[in-house]
């Protein structure tokens, strides 16, 4: 990417952080659920997920750089003015934890086939759950209400994926940090053992999704017993 196309995309990153809509922002620190590649400990804790994050694509295929940065700028006021007039959806501008892992973790994905020379820049747009929510019900929502921003032509916006997030998830750390010193006192007591040496309590806090509502937090530890005679 040239200098000239990576200071215009960071005047977009701006522009989008600096989107006056308080009523909507949802500033908090977000965990999203993903698939681990391995099994997760056996201490976790269940609990609902606080939100569906869609991660919205905002692209322009204009050949002028500077009226790329204008069309995406006028997309980004365009769908935070209708995300103030929702009453539903939230606009996400905190810190994220994104760890990776298998795109099974979204419940709607798609592929990028970005244009070369196009600009483009992301959104996270919220939609608070409730127990009683019926997802795919609020994935058309979600969908419907993207798609339904007008943008300008030689422009897109669309849904890149979407999947559960968890607001303050490290503050489970205590209580799973608690429960992992019960699984301690445990396997001493089970296998008789010596030495029992854990690691990767460091980790973060993770989420991973259990079932269309509901997500597992824990943290990716190893646990090893000695047993001497």
């Amino acid at each position: 990417m040239s200098y000239t196309r990576r200071f215009l995309l960071a005047l977009v990153t701006c522009a989008v952080a600096g989107t006056p809509v308080r009523a909507v922002n949802n500033s908090a620190s977000l965990s999203f659920a993903f698939e681990p590649t391995h099994s997760a400990p056996a201490v976790s804790i269940a609990q609902p997920a606080d939100y569906l994050c869609a991660n919205v694509s905002i692209r322009s295929t204009l050949k002028e750089p500077e009226r790329q940065a204008a069309a995406i700028q006028e997309i980004v006021r365009r769908l935070t003015t209708a995300i103030q007039s929702s009453n539903t959806f939230q606009l996400h501008q905190g810190p994220a934890r994104i760890f990776g892992g298998s795109t099974s973790a979204s419940y709607l994905s798609s592929r990028s086939n970005t244009t070369p020379g196009s600009l483009q820049t992301t959104l996270r747009v919220l939609c608070p759950l409730t127990p009683d929510a019926e997802i795919f019900e609020i994935i058309r929502r979600v969908t419907q209400f993207i798609t339904g921003v007008e943008v300008p032509a030689d422009a897109e916006v669309r849904i890149i994926n979407t999947t559960l997030a968890v607001a303050g998830a490290e503050q489970q750390r205590d209580r799973l940090m608690q429960l992992i010193r019960e699984q301690i006192s445990k396997t001493r007591e089970q296998l008789g053992a010596n030495v029992v040496t854990v690691t990767g309590l460091d980790s973060p806090v993770l989420v991973r999704p259990l079932d269309a509502l509901t997500v597992e937090l824990y943290l990716d530890y190893q646990l090893s017993a000695t047993v001497e005679k």
